[in-house]
């Protein structure tokens, strides 16, 4: 059984949203600070969380837009693949919800099968299906302790217990000291323990703790509880408040997966609010190469996050762009037919794609680079590095920040690739501005910009510089038209290479264009359509 849909309902800064869980692979919810993703994993985690949701306290910032008086309802509703629930009478079901101020009575909190008949749905049948949140904190502390019974450890022992109850009983009935032996002898435990270690043999360099069990106190009526787990750096004991927050996240997930492994009943959605936090570079590439591998292995992970590191297109169905309207939190889930329908809608031929084939398309166009136009607002593509380098160069001097107005810029690699990047980024309602060359290839430039650009007449002189209001393009290509309309070019040119030992035509170009007096006529035309698009 898995997590399918997730509904949320007048909650927090969310009206309505519905979230489809890709089949083995991650959930992403990626967008600006501040557009709400951590409001879609608290209301996932108050739903399937260690709590029961109705006991769970409404705070006023809880309420829809703050205001309890004019939305006194809230619903959080998730579907199942499965059978999540049986009652007494045999009546099953596969859907439940929380709602708080259950028919605009704000006392009224119930828990339902999403159309309002109650449920009574006790904590065991809850954990066929329960969420676990790592928030922003890392806290590894409170996952291995026993003051929840729904922490790691305590239903770890739990288990624990009721595996060595079957197969140990007298043996650990004994004496305490034939304990340790005993839980060795337990396949669940050493199994458990197997799986843990391994999973962090191949830990990124630079981790230096993991953890170990012990048996630190006697329970006669729960061998399992005399477990206790503690940190370790070599043979030393170490306390867990010496792991870095990198490491107390990736060693409770690594925990994680070796308890869904080993205890196969149990199904997590395992929630973690940008897993990037405290990790180097080279750490988040690790630490998204074993989420994926917890996914195809049938955990399933929810994540919030502000790296490119998480996002690929290979895993299009769980990416989920999160942004703000007007207060309210929206967001934008593509299936692959989304993206094939939207494709075909803006000149892709259907033969030439289809929606079985076009995400294995795009991972295979996309660098890693051009990802990060998923972090902005609008997005400028070019065709190549000269334009990359130089137009920002330019607008910043007129005082055009494209940080701070969320502008990226992105490079294409090639005229022919700004289409497929305009749909994609179009498809998850992205402003976008592409720039390119006209080559004086009109023939050309219609076949490839078809269903994008509805254009009939291309001025194809070099000193032309076409501006639109979503495109711009030069009548030849961008070096020649500089050389056509700004003074002495040409040996600027010469001049920059000889000074600063720049042979590349990127490196001159973004050479002149931080120290040369003039400013093109192009630069402000595209500053102004710009500031338009952006509503300055």
């Amino acid at each position: 059984m898995r997590l399918e849909k997730i509904r949320i309902q007048k909650y927090r800064s969310i009206d309505d949203m519905l979230i489809v869980l890709p089949e083995n692979k991650p959930l992403i919810l990626f967008g600006p600070n501040n557009a709400g993703k951590s409001n879609i994993l608290s209301a996932i985690d108050r739903l399937l969380g260690e709590r029961y949701p109705t006991y769970i306290e409404m705070l006023e910032s809880d309420f829809y837009m703050r205001n309890k008086t004019v939305h006194p309802t809230s619903t959080i509703a998730a579907r199942f693949s499965d059978v999540y629930y049986r009652d007494r009478y045999d009546n099953t079901y596969n859907e439940i919800a929380v709602t708080y101020g259950f028919g605009g009575n704000a006392t009224e909190n119930i828990l339902h099968d999403g159309s309002g008949k109650k449920l009574f749905i006790s904590n065991e049948d809850r954990a066929a299906c329960q969420s676990f949140l790592i928030d922003a904190e890392r806290n590894i502390q409170s996952a291995f302790n026993y003051g929840s019974k729904y922490s790691l450890l305590s239903k770890f022992s739990h288990q624990i217990h009721k595996a060595l109850n079957a197969e140990h009983k007298e043996e650990l009935s004994e004496a305490f000291n034939q304990i340790k032996s005993s839980f060795e002898k337990t396949a669940e435990f050493s199994g458990f323990f197997n799986k843990f270690s391994d999973a962090l043999k191949g830990a990124v360099k630079g981790f230096v703790h993991s953890l170990a069990v012990d048996f630190s106190a006697y329970d006669p009526n729960n061998y399992a509880k005399s477990l206790r787990i503690y940190a370790k750096e070599g043979d030393s004991v170490r306390s867990f408040e010496e792991f870095g927050t990198g490491e107390q996240q990736v060693l409770l997930m690594a925990f994680v997966k070796a308890y869904m492994e080993i205890f196969t009943s149990e199904n997590f959605v395992l929630i973690i609010e940008e897993p990037e936090a405290h990790l180097h570079p080279l750490a988040q590439k690790w630490l998204k190469e074993y989420i994926v591998d917890m996914c195809s292995n049938g955990i399933q992970v929810v994540i919030s996050t502000h790296s490119t590191d998480f996002i690929d297109a290979e895993y299009l169905e769980g990416l989920v762009r999160v942004y703000k309207e007007g207060g309210t939190t929206k967001a934008i889930q593509l299936s692959k037919k989304d993206l094939y329908d939207f494709c075909v809608a803006s000149g892709v031929p259907k033969e030439k794609t289809s929606p079985e084939s076009i995400t294995d398309f795009y991972a295979t166009k996309l660098f890693p680079d051009q990802l990060k136009g998923m972090f902005a607002e609008t997005i400028i593509l070019v065709e190549g590095e000269t334009e990359f380098f130089t137009i920002p160069t330019f607008l910043k001097r007129i005082g055009f920040s494209m940080a701070e107005h969320g502008v990226e810029i992105i490079n294409c690699r090639g005229k022919k690739s700004i289409p497929l990047f305009w749909r994609l980024f179009r498809a998850y309602g992205y402003n976008c501005y592409f720039i390119f060359d006209g080559d004086a290839k009109t023939d050309e430039n219609n076949l490839i910009f078809n269903g994008v650009i509805d254009s009939t007449q291309w001025e194809i002189e070099a000193d032309k510089c076409v501006v639109k209001s979503n495109y711009a393009y030069f009548g030849v290509d961008f070096e020649k038209h500089l050389r056509a309309v700004m003074t002495g070019y040409s040996e600027m040119e010469k001049e920059v290479s000889e000074q600063y030992h720049i042979s590349s035509k990127p490196g001159k170009a973004k050479a002149i264009a931080q120290h040369c007096e003039e400013i093109p006529q192009f630069i402000i035309d595209i500053k102004d359509e710009l500031e338009e698009t952006i509503e300055i």
